[in-house]
């Protein structure tokens, strides 16, 4: 009969394994990143600094003989990357590493297939966890206690821009804070007031520069997304011209040089981010000797027969340029989506709505508890109800019916219901 393979050997699967782990949400969604533009940097020390120009003052122009013209040429701006200590620790059992080595032909080695398949699945959790941080991470939520559970974590990119911000640093006198009614889906098949917006914001605000550029990003949420391209196709009457490529991005015809990038990770909402491709950077400091995958089999107070492997890593993000030539941000809403920050050790069912002057939510009748572990295979009723003037469009996931049932599937998750002024009310302001 096989017998757990010991310590020794989990801590050798593990070190295998830890050059791979250790670069997060760079190892684990790859494509991702690529696929939202996010350039990946590796190698960096804890604290990388890169230096921008910012451009100030008028264009040059011709001057008169003699005439001395201000004209300051700008300042320079550190954008720094500082990168964290991230770690969490996954429980396991000795069961799933219970094996007879298999000895390689021809070698002293020893492997472990069947362990190395169990381990495999603490990887996938790391990445899945690291990489749900990669835009909302916030570094003050790092607290080792039930509420925040003991991922710590970094700053992510939507934490980063708030903060510049509230610096003054995005501003809509700087032009890449801009002001946009509210983007919906369409109500109907000839309503493309969505994508009017979109031009609208686009003509007017975004910066030439950025207009131009030979590969612009613009992230929205999965279902501004889809409200942008059928609000496209609506206005051309269903030719729609929309092109959508295999990664799940989509261009359009008018702005070749620009791919719309629909994403749950980016969170819920209409706030559009605009950006030259490669702006957004990952950063993960692999050279760290804190990087390692540490495995524990010994403890006083839990099951004999645990197994708990920590794993951490040294990572962080920045935006390397928020100059309006570069980058420009909406106003509109936006909050997390299918994971929210620091919750890993519950299973939490999220319920809000996009606008609380429009509607409300319950579950289960009462009013949400966000907070709630909720075990796989629970069964909530939902019931979105508009408040007067307004009407209820539909969930987050697109689902129409304002009163519905979810089961939960083990996994903290989110849905969104949107409201929107009714059309009744609206025919009767004309």
């Amino acid at each position: 009969m096989a017998d757990f393979i010991g310590k020794a050997a989990l801590q050798h699967i593990a070190d295998n394994y830890s050059s791979q782990i250790i670069m997060g949400a760079a190892h684990f969604r790859p494509e991702e990143l690529d696929r939202m533009g996010i350039k990946i940097t590796t190698g960096v020390q804890f604290k990388d600094t890169i230096t921008v120009m910012n451009r100030k003052g008028g264009t040059t122009r011709r001057k008169e003989v003699g005439k001395t013209v201000a004209n300051t040429i700008g300042y320079l701006e550190e954008r720094p990357l500082v990168a964290r200590l991230t770690w969490n620790r996954y429980w396991s059992n000795q069961d799933s590493y219970v094996e007879t080595p298999y000895q390689v032909p021809g070698s002293a080695e020893y492997s472990y297939p069947m362990s190395e398949v169990a381990f495999l699945a603490i990887m996938d959790n790391y990445g899945e966890d690291v990489f749900a941080c990669l835009f909302w991470g916030d570094e003050t939520y790092d607290k080792d206690d039930e509420q925040y559970g003991r991922l710590s974590l970094f700053d992510g990119f939507i934490t980063y821009i708030n903060k510049d911000i509230n610096k003054g640093r995005i501003s809509n006198a700087n032009g890449n804070l801009v002001h946009t009614n509210a983007i919906i889906a369409p109500a109907s098949g000839t309503d493309f007031a969505a994508w009017t917006i979109f031009e609208n914001f686009w003509t007017s605000n975004v910066h030439p520069s950025l207009k131009t550029a030979p590969s612009v990003k613009v992230l929205c949420s999965a279902e501004t997304g889809v409200a942008l391209a059928n609000a496209y196709a609506n206005k051309w009457h269903g030719n729609t011209g929309v092109q959508w490529l295999d990664n799940g991005n989509f261009k359009v015809q008018e702005y070749r040089n620009v791919e719309f990038v629909p994403s749950s990770f980016y969170g819920v909402g209409d706030r559009l981010l605009v950006t030259v491709d490669q702006n957004l950077e990952y950063g993960v400091n692999s050279l760290d000797s804190r990087n390692k995958i540490l495995v524990q089999t010994e403890f006083s107070d839990r099951d004999a027969l645990d197994v708990a492997f920590q794993v951490q890593s040294v990572q962080g993000v920045r935006v390397r340029n928020v100059n309006a030539s570069h980058f420009c941000i909406t106003d509109g809403t936006l909050q997390e989506g299918v994971v929210f920050q620091g919750d890993y050790l519950k299973d939490t069912f999220v319920v809000g709505v996009n606008d609380t002057n429009a509607g409300t939510v319950t579950v289960d009748g009462a009013a949400p508890d966000n907070t709630k572990d909720y075990p796989a295979n629970t069964t909530l009723a939902l019931a979105a109800t508009a408040k007067s003037g307004y009407e209820f469009v539909q969930w987050s996931d697109g689902d129409k019916n304002a009163t519905r049932n979810v089961v939960t599937n083990g996994q903290p998750a989110a849905l969104i219901a949107f409201f929107a002024a009714s059309s009744s009310s609206s025919s009767s302001s004309d």
